[in-house]
């Protein structure tokens, strides 16, 4: 295989497959799957919060409702059994009048009056004798028109039903005035001194008293109490009044047997929840009821869930504004990666092929080289000076070739992080007129000045001794060329106010750009482009490089049309004494 042949296939070897973009990322699925479990995460939390408090809601309103129903239980017992007493006191003092002949209906009244200021649950006392005349009455104040005293009694039912009842029978039940509004009456029969009818004692209860006492002790807009008798009768409900809290009742009372003295406690699903809780007096033929609407034991529990709401729709909202922006850094992060792989392989690819280009042209261009010098030298016979003037220009044409492929595979070398240094104790002076010497000859030819200051007794260098004179001779090569006939150019070596050895190049050339440094220490980059000032563009990068290998750098300021100064800096690090051991870096 020839060397063209060979370089061909190095080229195919190292051809780039292009990266082809994954059309879906596992890391976006996984960015957008955990994105969308912490939601339904959040949420499950949301909704089991709600549940555990919705039950909780509901059996604080069910403890509510048992509590309710024992007060006003014990609040209706207190009361009615005041009355009664008031009731057997007052058919008490009429039997004792009959008995000792002191019956004045005045006596009577005057005692209904102060039971009344005593009981504030009776608005009204009214005494009617056996012919269901109103004998003796007594009423508090906007009560004058709960009975009319000049009508007979007989034929209704307070008083019929007590005619034929025992005096033990307590009568309760609902009265109507002549201004419609409704009355609690409690009535009690009492005797002659011969055991026969004599007439009953009747007292009236404001319904009101029962529910302004619940509203005391209860809360809500849809608060509810009533109180029946056996017979499903209402004697009172509110303060919200509600037919259907009336039927929630009644249907309870129907259920149960008469003699019950259990609490009852419903939840009752329809349009509404609704917590039922009864308890049947113990000493009245009484019954009452508690239905609490889920208005009102729900309200805090609602109002806690629309704020969980919210939040919920804010959290959701602010989520997705963050998952979106994830997904896209995340394809973002995917797209640079891609892009920074497939430029670490054009790297690799572009290193491995300049090595492989490299070592392909050296060997014809050696054989050029050492041909062009042997027919030179006469080896294959004399020539005419014609033929040793063209072959002379073919042997600097071949070395400068040769030099161009040496640098770019230096440089590929060191791109690819297999430049290695051969370090030794190098003398800095020495190597300084060393490259003064091999370019004094194109210096003379411009007849360009130099200027070397070097500072006595420096220390030796340890380093590569053949790239530290290639950066010298790369920087006066370029001194040189960009430096006008008759200028200057100034070598130094001194030791900087740190310790470090710097090695600097000034001449009066040219010049370069402020904005165009960057591209002068770019790989083949190239300010002055030009036949006069031809060049690879690959003086600079290898000097920067020999530097960076040394742990140094390399400093470069210009200005066009003054000059350009290179400083390469050596660390103290690699400084030594006389001696041959190296100085300990840190």
């Amino acid at each position: 295989m020839g060397w063209n042949d060979a370089l061909i296939d190095s080229t195919k070897r190292c051809m780039i497959k292009p990266v082809q973009s994954r059309p879906s990322s596992p890391r976006v699925r996984n960015l957008i799957g955990f994105s969308g479990l912490i939601m339904v995460i959040f949420c499950g939390i949301v909704a089991y919060q709600g549940a555990h408090a919705y039950r909780q809601a509901l059996a604080e309103g069910e403890e509510k409702s048992l509590r309710l129903t024992h007060i006003l239980a014990e609040n209706a017992e207190l009361t009615f059994l005041g009355v009664d007493l008031s009731l057997r006191r007052a058919i008490e003092r009429q039997y004792f009048n009959s008995l000792f002949g002191n019956n004045l209906p005045e006596y009577t009244e005057q005692n209904f009056k102060i039971w009344l200021n005593e009981t504030p649950q009776i608005v009204a006392l009214a005494l009617i004798d056996e012919s269901g005349a109103v004998a003796v009455a007594a009423h508090k104040k906007n009560y004058d028109h709960w009975l009319d005293y000049h009508k007979t009694l007989v034929g209704q039912k307070l008083f019929e039903h007590m005619r034929e009842a025992d005096d033990t029978y307590v009568f309760i039940g609902k009265h109507y005035t002549e201004d419609n509004n409704s009355l609690i009456i409690m009535s009690r029969r009492y005797n002659k001194l011969n055991g026969d009818f004599g007439g009953v004692v009747v007292a009236a209860i404001n319904p009101d008293f029962f529910t302004d006492f619940y509203s005391s002790i209860a809360s809500g807009n849809q608060r509810f109490m009533s109180m029946m008798l056996p017979d499903g009768s209402v004697l009172v409900s509110g303060p919200f009044e509600s037919a259907a809290n009336e039927a929630l009742s009644k249907k309870w009372l129907a259920s149960q047997p008469k003699n019950s003295d259990q609490v009852k406690n419903e939840t009752v699903s329809g349009d509404s929840i609704k917590i039922v809780s009864a308890k049947r007096l113990k000493n009245m033929p009484i019954a009452v009821s508690v239905v609490l609407d889920e208005e009102d034991f729900l309200y805090s529990w609602r109002q806690s869930r629309m704020k969980d709401i919210g939040f919920l729709a804010l959290f959701t909202i602010f989520g997705s504004v963050l998952s979106f922006f994830a997904v896209t850094m995340a394809k973002q992060i995917i797209r640079v990666e891609e892009s920074e792989a497939a430029a670490i392989l054009a790297s690799q690819a572009k290193s491995e092929f300049l090595a492989n280009m490299s070592h392909e042209l050296r060997t014809p261009l050696n054989a050029i080289i050492g041909f062009s010098e042997m027919i030179n030298s006469g080896y294959f016979g004399p020539l005419n000076a014609k033929q040793k003037e063209r072959i002379h220009d073919i042997n600097l044409c071949g070395s400068h070739l040769l030099q161009l492929i040496s640098d770019i595979l230096e440089f590929s070398k060191g791109d690819a992080g297999k430049l290695e240094l051969i370090e030794e104790k190098v003398d800095i002076a020495e190597i300084v007129n060393e490259s003064v010497r091999i370019m004094n000859g194109k210096m003379k030819t411009k007849g360009i000045h130099v200027v070397m200051a070097i500072e006595p007794n420096l220390p030796f260098l340890w380093g590569d001794k053949r790239k530290i004179r290639q950066v010298l001779i790369n920087l006066l090569s370029n001194s040189v060329k960009f430096t006008p006939e008759n200028g200057t150019i100034t070598t130094a070596v001194r030791l900087d106010p740190h310790g470090n050895m710097a090695l600097i190049v000034a001449d009066t050339g040219i010049g370069i750009a402020e904005g165009d440094i960057s591209k002068a220490l770019s790989v083949f980059g190239q300010v002055h482009r030009s036949k006069s000032h031809e060049g690879t563009g690959l003086g600079l990068p290898l000097c920067k490089m020999y530097a960076e290998l040394h742990e140094g750098k390399l400093l470069l300021t210009s200005k066009v049309g003054e000059g350009t100064t290179v400083r390469v800096i050596f660390p103290h690090q690699r400084l030594m004494s006389g001696k041959p051991e190296l100085v300990v870096k840190n």
